[in-house]
Order: structure tokens, then sequence, then C-alpha cells
């Protein structure tokens, strides 16, 4: 009887340490209370550094915006695109918070939020370039960022390209800007602050992509992900999120991005 009891008190004592755990980190985070985010520096106007090196952007400020409504902080640390997700499934970073196309190959590594934009896909070249379609660079150097979802557009949609990777869009807008790149390919909304900050540059093709832009968390947050989602979709409700929208873009959210959101249809209803 006494060893009955012994072993009782020390469920009871277990389960009760396991329950203040779970609230102390309903979200399951590497650090309670701070959510974990790798970035980027050079993905305007998702991801980007300001003048001052610090993290801004659209979904930044979709981040921080989701942070706050959950109580939590955002520690954001910036690499590339293949070390985020790799650091995701390594249990590095609890989010990836930049412009991440969701594809099937991603998603058997990690999850997924709902969709926070729907892009395009751009073909930079300089006003010298003559090329105005995807079948115009045959034998020409064309840039992309390695991991990205324009990496594979290259040899996909461009043929006879000679692909050429680098670790982020600055490094290859550098090479295009000084004539060792014929083109760079890369979404559509990063196209955009490029051709703005750098006149000599002009889109020369243009296509559409199949699939949303998103965030990314590990497979086995599902708390945070729900929690995300959720406060996403209250920013939507709101008006946040369109008021963030606006700040960003210059051109209203595609059909695509309004069937997952349909409130975004009457917010959106006269254009920008």
């Amino acid at each position: 009887m006494r060893s009955f009891l012994i072993a009782a008190a020390c469920g009871l004592l277990l389960a009760g340490c396991g329950g203040g755990s779970a609230a102390r980190n309903p979200y399951g985070l590497i650090e309670p209370g701070t959510i974990r985010a790798a970035t980027q520096t050079s993905q305007p106007p998702f991801a980007f550094g300001d003048p001052s090196g610090k993290p801004a952007g659209f979904v930044i400020d979709l981040t921080d915006e989701a942070a706050k409504r959950l109580g939590l902080k955002v520690e954001y640390k910036s690499t590339s695109v293949t070390a985020s997700l790799a650091g995701l499934t390594s249990r590095q970073y609890d989010l990836a918070a930049a412009g991440l196309g969701v594809t099937e190959e991603r998603q058997k590594s990690v999850s997924f939020t709902k969709p926070l934009f729907w892009s395009t896909t751009a073909v930079l070249t300089t006003a010298q370039s003559s090329a105005s379609k995807l079948t115009d660079f045959a034998g020409k150097k064309v840039g992309a960022v390695t991991g990205s979802t324009q990496e594979p557009f290259v040899p996909a949609k461009l043929p006879g390209a000679v692909p050429i990777g680098f670790p982020n869009a600055n490094a290859a807008v550098s090479q295009l800007l000084n004539g060792s790149l014929d083109a760079f390919v890369v979404g559509g909304p990063d196209a955009e602050h490029f051709l703005k900050q750098y006149p000599v540059l002009r889109q020369a093709a243009s296509a559409p992509v199949a699939h949303p832009t998103s965030m990314a968390v590990p497979k086995d947050h599902g708390a945070l992900l729900t929690a995300l989602d959720k406060q996403l979709g209250a920013m939507v409700a709101d008006g946040t999120y369109a008021r963030l929208y606006r700040k960003y873009f210059t051109t209203a959210p595609l059909p695509q991005l309004v069937a997952a959101w349909p409130d975004l249809g009457a917010q959106f209803a006269g254009g920008l």
C-alpha cells in the first residue's frame, strides 16, 4: 500500500511538472516567450535590412504584429533561404520569416502558414538588353538566389540559359549591374524594388506562379502554426493586413490570394 501511494504521488508530481511546462511554453518554442526567427536582408519588400541593419519589410511587420498579439517577442537572425529552412528542421529556429514559396518539396520538411502573398516571377536585365520573352536567353548567364523557387525556374522556363547561383539578391543585382550577368530571375515584388532603386534595369519578361508565398515553421510546431494562422486571419478581418499590404505593394492582391482570404475582396474592391 505504501509503495502504491509513493508511485501515485510521483505520477502526480510528474504530471504537474509537465502541465506547468506546457503552460509556460504553449507554442513549443525553443526559448519560452520568444520566437527565434530566421529572416533575410535582401528580399525587399518582404524582408530586408533598414539603414540601421534592423529587419524590416512586409513579412517582418506581419510577424511582429502577430507576436505582439500572442504576447511573444521575436529574435531575428539573418541568413540564407537554404540555411533558414535547414535551421527549422534542425530546431535552430521556430520560424522562417521571409517570403517563401510553398512547394511540394519544401512541404516534406517544414509546414507553411496560410498564404501571405501571391506573386509572379520576373526576369530582370539591363536597358542594353533586347530580350523581351523567356526564350531570349539561350547561352546567356542567368542568375537566381540559391535555394529560392526561382532557381529551378531558370532551366525549366528559360531554354538554353546558363544558370548561376547567388547567396542573395543583392549579390546577383550587383553582378547584373556590372555586366557580369545577363539576367536575374526574382519574384515580382522584389523586381519592382530593384527597378525603382536602379533605373538602368528593366523587366524583360514575367510569368505567373502556381504557389503562394508564406512563412514556415518546423513540422512539430503545430501549436505555433495554428496560432500564427489565427492571428493572420484576425489581421485580415480587422484591416491590419490591408494596411500593411498597401505600405509595401503597388498592385492589388491577385485573385488567388483573395480566394484564400475572401475579406480582401471588399477591402481592395477599388484597387489600392
